[in-house]
């Protein structure tokens, strides 16, 4: 059997193990971008249990797990919720590149930045997290769908994303994605080891014609992308805002320290957008902070 005849074996056995073709033409989860406090309050109770349960980051009485870089303004943390039960199954947000850059610049920065210089607009896929049973993991197509979506209407031209060494056959085999780094480790996730992984998005629909249309389910995935319109492309253009003002204080500031945490050059950048200078509770924040 030549190489590429086991790459399309691989792929079509890999989507019928973990049942796609049935998740992605049977509707499971319905999709947003998180835009109430609750919603938000959702995707980041997920990512604390999934990180914690994994042993990626320590116990925290809040039991929330964000970064800073899901508060910028083109930032959206989108959500997956059970049809059945209406509970979130799973969460990604995708962070485009602006001057404060992006999460996996901390340890892949001169990567990236062969992108800038050649004239890319990366963005990252980022906060990933799913409850562990196959339809809850088979929600994040769907999540990835509109983050792709809301990506190409940004001008974004690559996606990179910091994946595990675990799970790259997924991003590799089934999303086409591409290692593009040696294996590194995240301090602040307890050393958990990744791969950087880019997606050209100029060309993507090419390659996921040319790796899916072999097999007669390969079609399904090729249709769900670049073909099917469902209800959540309507408003993807028209969600035009990230947080609110009160959301990031909740989270941020009132709910827990993340603020005084944040590096300086974030922390100037966010108190710009959501903090005001004549709110005196909010300077003095500000002040500690920096």
């Amino acid at each position: 059997m030549s190489e590429n005849k086991k790459e399309v074996w691989r792929r079509r056995r890999r989507l019928n193990l973990s049942k796609v073709p049935e998740c992605l033409t049977k509707r499971i989860v319905e999709v947003s971008f998180c835009s109430k406090l609750e919603e938000f309050e959702e995707a980041f109770s997920l990512l604390y249990d999934r990180y914690h349960e994994v042993g990626l980051i320590p116990t925290s009485k809040e039991r929330l797990f964000f970064t800073p870089y899901q508060a910028l303004p083109d930032s959206r943390v989108c959500v997956a919720r059970s049809l059945e039960t209406g509970e979130v199954t799973s969460t990604a947000t995708l962070v485009i590149d602006s001057e404060v850059g992006l999460p996996s610049d901390s340890l892949y920065k001169d990567i990236i930045d062969k992108l800038r210089k050649e004239g890319r607009k990366p963005a990252e896929f980022t906060c990933l997290a799913a409850k562990t049973d196959i339809y809850s993991r088979n929600g994040l197509f769907y999540i990835f769908r509109i983050l792709y979506k809301y990506a190409i209407s940004k001008g974004v031209t690559d996606l990179v994303i910091s994946v595990h060494p675990k799970h790259t056959t997924f991003y590799e085999l089934l999303l086409l994605f591409e290692r593009i780094s040696p294996l590194s480790y995240y301090p602040r996730l307890k050393n958990a080891p990744a791969y950087l992984e880019r997606l050209d998005l100029i060309d993507v629909k090419k390659r996921y014609e040319v790796a899916y249309s072999p097999f007669w389910e390969g079609q399904t995935v090729i249709d769900f992308f670049f073909h099917i319109t469902l209800p959540e492309d309507a408003w993807i253009l028209t969600h035009s805002y990230n947080m609110k003002r009160h959301i990031f204080k909740y989270f941020y500031i009132e709910k827990t320290n993340a603020f005084k945490k944040m590096d300086k050059k974030l922390a100037d950048y966010l108190a710009s957008i959501y903090l005001e200078d004549s709110d005196y509770q909010e300077k003095e924040l500000l002040q500690v902070a920096l």
